[in-house]
């Protein structure tokens, strides 16, 4: 108790629970990584790549009809770089965002999920993943 009276509580939060990824180095050896995950208690994969030096990841799949991104060619990004693409529709996707750039889907988003780098190794760390 203080000495106003007022009982002070300290909550303590559960740590979020971190699953490897990979290495830094092995991502940025790569174009990109996939990475068999449950999402949600749904079987899916992630993708894993760096974009202008920043690491990013996704559930990997169009909002469009659920495809992986990569399902028709082993790339994620279109010809210029720039974008993510669906190597089945073509819509392309912000890769910094997620967010669909396409007519059909615009404005729709990539589910990202959370990654955390300690000691140059990356991890997910998304509440509703695991491996």
């Amino acid at each position: 108790m203080t000495n106003s009276g007022t009982l002070t509580v300290k909550v303590v939060m559960p740590k979020r629970q971190r699953y490897p990824v990979c290495s830094r180095r092995e991502l940025d050896e790569a174009r990109f990584l996939i990475r068999a995950i449950e999402f949600k208690k749904q079987q899916t994969s992630a993708i894993i790549f760096a974009f202008d030096g920043v690491v990013y990841a996704y559930v990997n799949h169009c909002m469009h009809m659920k495809r992986p991104l990569n399902c028709e060619q082993d790339a994620i990004f279109d010809e210029t770089g720039q974008y993510l693409r669906c190597s089945m529709h073509g819509f392309i996707f912000d890769p910094t965002t997620g967010e669909c750039q396409s007519p059909v889907c615009l404005g729709q988003r990539l589910q990202s999920l959370r990654l955390e780098e300690i000691d140059g190794i990356l991890y997910f760390a998304e509440k509703h993943l695991t491996l």
